[in-house]
C-alpha cells in the first residue's frame, strides 16, 4: 500500500512538472487537446533551439540571439500555459516570432534541412495554436514572404527552380491539409457541442419529468436494490425518511406491511420475473401486491404496483417498477360503496313500503309512534324498578316488531329483532342498573330516527305520485323545450298553462295532443317571438309568452295555443307561396291553407329548430287522422291556434 501510494505521489509530480495543475482542471476535450500540443510545442522547441543558438556561438551573433530568444519565448509560454492566461493568446506572441524567424532563415537563403522543415512546420503549428483565422493570415503572410525572397533580389542566396517550385507546393499543400484539418475538427466540435446541448437537454426535461411524474417509477436489480434511476415521488409516497433511495432494497422498504411468509412469495414472484419463463401477462395478474395497504409511521396507504423486465444492452435484466398512491381512490372508492348501501337499503325499504296500502302504513307509523312514546313514559315513571322498565321496553319493541312481519318490513323487522335481543339480554341479568336503562334508550332512540327514513320514502312516493301526473310531465315538457329553443335562437320564451282536463290527456288523445303542442311551440318561438330587442322597440315584454290549455267544451277536446309574438308574416308567406306557384291569384284564405301544406316554410335557412317545412304539416295530418278541425287566429299581438277532436262516447 506504501508503494502504490509514493508511486501515485510521483505520477502527480511528474503531471504537474510536465502538464502544470491547470491541465486537470480543464472540463473540455478540445482545450485539454490544445493545452497538452501548446504544451509539448512550446517545451520541445525549447532544446533544438538551444542546441542551435550554442552551434551559432562562433558563426553568426545575430542567429545565436534568435534561437535563445524563441527558446525564451517558449519558455515564457510554457509558464503562461499553467497560469490563468486564456489559452488562445498564449501562443500568439511566440509563434508569430518563430514564422517572423523562418522568414529570416528564408532571407539568409538557409533553406537547408532544419530551415526547411520549420517552414513547412509552420502552417498547421500556427493553424492549429492560434486557431483558424490567425493561422490562415500568418501561413499566407510567411507564403507571401517566400515568394518575395525566392523571386526577387532581396535574399542573400536564391535556390534553383526546381528546389522554389518544391518548396512552394509543399508549403501549399501543407498549409491546404492543416487548414481542411483544422475546419474538420471546427465541424466536429460543433456537431459535438449541439449534440452535448441536445443531450443535455434531453437529460433535463427526463429528470424533470421524473420529479414531477405523480408516481413511483423505479430501476431495482436482481437482488431487489433500487437503482438510481428512480422518480422523485417515489420518496414522497413510501414517505420514506431520506432523501436517497439508491441501493435500498425495495422489500425492506415494505416490509413493514408484510409478514414474513408474504415477503416470501413476493421473493419468489421477483425470481419469477427474472427467470422470464412466464409471460407478461401471467406475471400481471400473479402479482402479489397489485394493491396493497402500506403501512408507515403509524398510518396506512393504498398503493398499486406494476413490474416489468427490462433486458439491458449490457446483458444484465432489470426490473421497472411502477408504484401509484392510490388512497383517495380508495377513499372515494369506500364512500361510494357506503353510498351504494344506503341506497340499496332505501330501494329495498321503498319495495316493502310500495306493496303496502298506503292507509295500513299509516297506521302502523302512527303505532309504532305511540309504542315509543309509551317507552318514553316508562322512562319517566319512578314508581317502576330498572328491571320493570326493561321488561315493559321488550313487550313494546316486540309489539312494533310483530306489526313489522305482518306487514311484510323485511329490513326494519330484522332490525327490531336484534334490539330485541339486546333487551332480552340486559334483562335476563340478575341486577339491572340505570346504565344499562339508558344504554337501551339511546339504541331505541336510533331506531326511531331510523324510522323517519320509512316518513321520508313516504313522502317521495307521494311527491312522485303528484309530480308525475299527466299534467305536470306536459308542463314541465314544454317548458324545457321553450327553453331550450329560445337560448338556442338568442330568445327570451316562457310556457304558462291553462285549464288541463287529465281525462282529455289520459286518453287516447294524449299523444296528438302533445305532439301538436310542440310543433305550435316550436313554429312560435321560431317564427313568431321578436328578438329580444325587436320586443323592447315594440314596448312589450324581452320574454314571449306562450299559453296553452286543454279544456272539455260541449263533450269535445278543444286545445288551445297562443304567443304574443308578431303574428303571421303574410308578405313572407305570400313571396314563398309564389315562388312555388307564380303567377297564381292569392288571398289570406289560400296562404293561410299554405302553411300547412308538406315542405312549406319561411325560414332562410334549415336548421334544427325549424325549416323543414314538416311541422305544422305534421299537425295537419294529426287534426285530420283524429277527426279535428283547426281554427287559425293572426294579429300583430300574436297568434292563437285552436284545435277541436271529438271525445269517444
Amino acid at each position: 500500500m506504501g508503494k502504490d501510494k509514493k508511486k501515485g505521489q510521483f505520477k502527480k509530480i511528474l503531471g504537474v512538472i510536465f502538464l502544470g495543475s491547470r491541465y486537470f482542471g480543464l472540463t473540455n476535450i478540445r482545450d485539454q487537446v490544445r493545452y497538452m500540443t501548446m504544451n509539448w510545442i512550446f517545451m520541445v522547441a525549447i532544446f533544438p533551439l538551444v542546441i542551435l543558438g550554442i552551434t551559432q556561438v562562433n558563426i553568426s551573433i545575430t542567429r545565436m540571439a534568435l534561437d535563445f530568444g524563441i527558446a525564451f519565448l517558449c519558455l515564457t509560454a510554457i509558464i503562461m500555459i499553467r497560469v490563468n492566461v486564456p489559452l488562445k493568446l498564449v501562443p500568439f506572441f511566440p509563434v508569430t516570432i518563430f514564422g517572423a524567424y523562418c522568414c529570416y532563415l528564408l532571407y539568409l537563403g538557409d533553406i537547408n534541412f532544419w530551415a526547411a522543415i520549420w517552414l513547412l512546420a509552420f502552417p498547421p503549428i500556427v493553424i492549429f495554436l492560434c486557431q483558424m483565422m490567425v493561422g490562415v493570415i500568418e501561413s499566407v503572410i510567411v507564403l507571401i514572404v517566400s515568394i518575395v525572397f525566392m523571386y526577387t533580389p532581396l535574399a542573400t542566396m536564391i535556390p534553383d527552380n526546381e528546389i522554389r517550385m518544391r518548396f512552394l507546393g509543399a508549403y501549399f499543400l501543407i498549409a491546404a491539409l492543416s487548414v481542411i484539418y483544422e475546419w474538420i475538427s471546427i465541424l466536429k466540435d460543433r456537431k459535438e457541442e449541439d449534440l452535448m446541448a441536445a443531450l443535455a437537454h434531453e437529460k433535463d426535461m427526463i429528470q424533470t419529468m421524473k420529479d414531477n411524474i405523480n408516481q413511483g417509477i423505479f430501476l431495482m436489480d436482481a437482488e431487489l436494490n433500487i437503482l438510481p434511476q428512480y422518480s422523485r415521488t417515489l420518496i414522497t409516497i413510501l414517505s420514506y425518511y431520506d432523501s436517497d433511495l439508491a441501493g435500498k432494497n425495495f422489500l425492506y422498504l415494505i416490509m413493514g406491511s408484510f409478514d414474513s411468509k408474504q415477503l416470501q412469495i413476493m421473493k419468489n414472484y421477483f425470481a419469477m420475473i427474472f427467470s422470464k419463463e412466464k409471460s407478461a401477462k401471467v406475471l400481471e395478474n400473479a402479482n402479489p401486491i397489485s394493491e396493497f395497504e402500506y403501512k408507515v409511521d403509524g398510518d396506512v396507504k393504498y398503493l398499486s404496483t406494476k413490474f416489468q423486465l427490462i433486458e439491458q444492452p449490457n446483458g444484465e435484466s432489470v426490473i421497472i417498477g411502477i408504484i401509484h398512491d392510490i388512497s383517495r381512490e380508495k377513499e372515494i372508492e369506500h364512500e361510494l360503496q357506503i353510498q351504494k348501501d344506503l341506497q340499496e337499503i332505501e330501494m329495498k325499504n321503498m319495495f316493502d313500503v310500495i306493496k303496502i296500502d298506503p292507509l295500513v302504513f299509516q297506521n302502523f307509523i302512527e303505532d309504532t309512534d305511540t309504542n315509543f312514546n309509551y317507552i318514553n313514559a316508562l322512562l319517566k315513571d319512578r314508581r317502576l324498578s330498572e328491571k320493570q322498565v326493561v321488561t315493559k321496553m321488550f313487550q313494546y319493541v316486540h309489539a312494533i316488531k310483530s306489526n313489522a312481519v305482518i306487514l311484510d318490513l323485511e329490513n326494519l323487522a330484522n332490525k327490531l329483532h336484534v334490539l330485541e335481543d339486546e333487551i332480552k339480554a340486559v334483562s335476563n341479568r340478575d341486577t339491572v342498573t340505570t346504565n344499562d336503562v339508558l344504554s337501551l334508550a339511546v339504541k331505541i332512540e336510533t331506531f326511531m330516527k331510523e324510522m323517519d327514513s320509512y316518513t321520508a320514502i313516504t313522502n317521495k312516493i307521494n311527491a312522485y305520485k303528484t309530480n308525475n301526473q299527466m299534467d305536470s310531465i306536459l308542463v314541465s315538457s314544454m317548458s324545457k323545450a321553450a327553453e331550450r329553443l329560445a337560448n338556442e335562437l338568442k330568445k327570451k320564451a316562457r310556457v304558462e298553462a291553462g285549464f288541463i282536463d287529465l281525462n282529455i290527456l289520459e286518453s287516447k288523445l294524449r299523444k296528438p295532443i302533445k305532439d301538436i303542442l310542440f310543433q305550435c311551440l316550436r313554429n312560435s318561438i321560431y317564427h313568431g317571438i321578436e328578438s329580444i330587442d325587436e320586443r323592447i322597440k315594440k314596448k312589450k315584454n324581452p320574454q314571449g309568452l306562450l299559453v296553452f290549455s286543454v279544456k272539455n267544451v260541449d263533450g269535445k277536446a278543444e286545445v288551445i295555443f297562443s304567443d304574443d309574438g308578431a303574428g303571421l308574416n303574410w308578405d313572407k308567406i305570400k313571396d314563398k307561396y309564389l315562388q312555388a306557384n307564380p303567377g297564381a291569384k292569392v288571398d289570406r284564405k289560400i296562404l293561410l291553407s299554405s302553411i300547412f301544406s308538406p315542405e312549406f316554410s319561411t325560414a332562410d335557412e334549415e336548421s334544427t329548430a325549424a325549416g323543414r317545412g314538416v311541422g305544422l304539416s305534421l299537425v295537419k295530418d294529426l287534426v285530420k287522422e283524429y277527426n279535428g278541425s283547426i281554427n287559425v287566429n293572426s294579429t300583430e299581438s300574436g297568434l292563437v291556434f285552436k284545435f277541436i277532436f271529438p271525445l269517444a262516447g
